[in-house]
């Protein structure tokens, strides 16, 4: 099937987000208890998990509020670790797949336009962009707050759509979770793309179910050629 266009989400789809995300924290949960957290890593990444999934990712008060969840005074210095530990892991995993440039690349080339989107605050997610190198790929890049709400949602993929001047039915959306991205795209009309290279376990969800499924970044090609 030729497709016009393919429009990308960031995490886990151009990069492994999961295993970033999963080493920062352990790396700044190790620090703050070198810096004296008086508990084991292995509940504290537990109940870290926790605030973070009741927070949201963009929250600046994780540890702020780990401190309070495990009944710890505020403490200055442990926080300062963490967030210090975080900030270093972080670029370290914020590497694209192998198959992401050379992909992207191939089509492009092949005259497909490309798009990408995402929730969550403009600046945080051009960084990822830009540290993967991938900014000057994409025709179009449409992040949630550009259209002053937090959430993705079909407003986001409409503005894409429209700046890539694609129709609906020769539109790819690439994902990497059910609940989120791929049920938007079902709910547009779009082809959705499940991959599950970074984050496997999403291929578990029963609803809603996308269109097609790959397992590495380059299938996508087997969509399009």
């Amino acid at each position: 099937m030729s497709k016009k266009a393919i429009i990308f989400g960031i995490e886990d789809v151009l990069f492994d987000a999961s295993l970033q995300t999963a080493n920062a924290r352990l790396s700044a949960v190790k620090a703050m208890i070198e810096a004296g957290l008086p508990v084991d890593v292995e509940s504290c990444y537990r109940t870290l998990e926790k605030v973070v999934s009741e927070l949201g990712p963009d929250n600046t008060k994780h540890f702020d509020k780990l401190l309070e969840r495990l009944g710890l005074p505020w403490s200055p210095n442990i926080i300062a670790a963490g967030v210090v530990a975080y900030r270093a892991a972080e670029p370290v995993y914020l590497k694209p797949y192998p198959e992401t440039l050379p992909t992207l690349l191939k089509l492009r080339d092949l005259g497909v336009r490309l798009g990408c989107v995402s929730g969550g605050k403009s600046v945080k997610q051009w960084q990822k962009l830009i540290g993967l190198g991938l900014q000057h790929i994409f025709h179009k890049v449409v992040i949630a707050q550009d259209l002053e709400v937090e959430e993705f949602n079909k407003d986001v993929l409409k503005r894409a759509l429209n700046a890539l001047e694609a129709p609906l039915e020769e539109t790819l959306y690439v994902g990497a979770r059910h609940d989120s991205g791929i049920k938007v795209a079902n709910e547009l009309g779009l082809l959705s793309v499940l991959l599950t290279q970074g984050n496997p376990k999403t291929a578990i969800a029963a609803e809603p179910q996308a269109r097609y499924r790959v397992n590495k970044f380059s299938e996508i090609l087997k969509l399009v050629e």
